[in-house]
C-alpha cells in the first residue's frame, strides 16, 4: 500500500465522517454561529447610527465588518490546522486508526482535506449567510435594498484590495519625502505600484500558510489540541522575525537627516521593498513546507503512543 488509492482514500474518508462527525458538524456550526453573529452585531451598530439620522455611507458601510469576519476566518485556519490530527487523541483512537486499510499518506492527506478545505468551504458558505441575513435586515429596517452592500464582495474581495491600495499609497507617499495626508499629495494613477501589490499579496499568503503549518505541526507534537503551546511557539517565532526587522530598520534609518528628508538607504529600501517582501514570503513557504513534511513524518512514526500522547 505505498501508493495513492482513491478507493482506500473514499473508504478511510466515510469513516472518518461516521466516527467524527459530530466533531467536524460542531467545528462547523461554530464558524457559522461566529460570522453571521458577528454580521448581525454589526447591523444593530449600524442600526444605532441610522436612528441618530446618521448619513446613508455611514450606517450601509461593511467595511469593518469585512475586516473582522476576515480575521475570524484566518484564526478559524489556524485552530483548524491545529486539530487536524483529533482522531489520534487518545490511544483507542490511535489503535483503531491503524487498523483502517489505508496508507498514511492517505490518512494525512484526509485529515488535511477535512479540516483545512472543509474549513474553507464551511467560511464561504457561512459568509454568504451572512451576507443574506444581513441584505435582509438591511431592505426591511433602512428602506433601501439598492444601497445594501455586499458582504461577501467586502471580505473576499474589495477589503483586502482597498487596504492594499491604501498600504501602495503610504510607501508611494513616504518614497516621495511626504505624508499620505499632505493635501499636496497625489496618489498614483498608473500601474508603477504593481509590484508592491503583487509582492504583498505573495507575502499574505506565504504568511498565512506558515502559521498554518506552525499549528498543523503543534498538534504532530500533541494530539489533544495543542493550540495553546503551538500560540506560544508562533508568539516566540514572531518576536524573533520583529527583532531582526527592528534591527535593520535602525540600520536603514540611521544615517537619515530629517532635516534633509529620507536619505538615500531610505529611499533604496523602499524602492526595492518588494524584493525584500519576495524573499520574506519565500522564507516563510520553504518553511510552512518543511512543519507540513515535518508533521507528517511525526504522524506516521508516532500514531501508537509517545512520551507526549499517552
Amino acid at each position: 500500500m505505498s501508493t495513492f488509492n482513491t478507493t482506500r482514500f473514499s473508504n478511510y474518508a466515510k469513516f472518518d465522517l461516521t466516527i467524527n462527525k459530530n466533531f467536524y458538524r460542531n467545528m462547523a456550526l461554530v464558524l457559522i454561529a461566529t460570522i453571521v453573529g458577528v454580521a448581525i452585531i454589526s447591523f444593530f451598530m449600524r442600526w444605532l447610527t441610522y436612528q441618530i439620522s446618521a448619513p446613508a455611507s455611514i450606517y450601509q458601510d461593511l467595511t469593518l465588518t469585512s475586516v473582522a469576519v476576515l480575521i475570524i476566518i484566518e484564526y478559524s485556519f489556524f485552530i483548524s490546522a491545529g486539530c487536524t490530527l483529533h482522531p489520534l487523541r487518545n490511544k483507542q483512537g490511535r489503535i483503531t486508526n491503524l487498523t483502517i486499510p489505508a496508507t498514511n499518506l492517505e490518512k494525512y492527506l484526509w485529515h488535511i482535506l477535512i479540516c483545512i478545505g472543509g474549513c474553507a468551504a464551511t467560511a464561504v458558505v457561512a459568509v454568504a449567510l451572512a451576507d443574506l441575513v444581513n441584505y435582509l435586515m438591511s431592505i426591511i429596517v433602512f428602506k433601501d435594498g439598492q444601497t445594501v452592500e455586499s458582504l461577501f464582495l467586502g471580505v473576499f474581495s474589495n477589503t483586502f484590495s482597498t487596504a492594499l491600495q491604501n498600504f501602495t499609497n503610504q510607501m508611494h507617499a513616504s518614497m516621495n519625502g511626504v505624508t499620505i495626508t499632505d493635501p499636496t499629495y497625489v496618489a498614483p494613477q498608473d500601474t508603477s505600484l504593481m509590484p508592491f501589490m503583487n509582492a504583498t499579496y505573495f507575502t499574505t499568503w506565504c504568511s498565512i500558510f506558515f502559521t498554518t503549518s506552525i499549528y498543523a505541526f503543534g498538534n504532530s507534537l500533541k494530539y489533544k489540541f495543542n493550540l495553546p503551546l503551538t500560540y506560544i511557539i508562533l508568539q516566540v517565532i514572531g518576536f524573533c522575525v520583529a527583532i531582526v526587522i527592528f534591527i535593520v530598520m535602525i540600520y536603514l534609518t540611521s544615517n537619515i537627516n530629517m532635516m534633509d528628508g529620507l536619505s538615500e538607504d531610505m529611499k533604496s529600501f523602499f524602492e526595492n521593498f518588494h524584493i525584500y517582501l519576495y524573499i520574506y514570503g519565500s522564507l516563510a513557504l520553504i518553511a510552512g513546507t518543511g512543519l507540513w513534511v515535518w508533521a507528517y513524518n511525526r504522524y506516521t512514526k508516532a500514531q501508537l503512543c509517545n512520551k507526549l500522547n499517552k
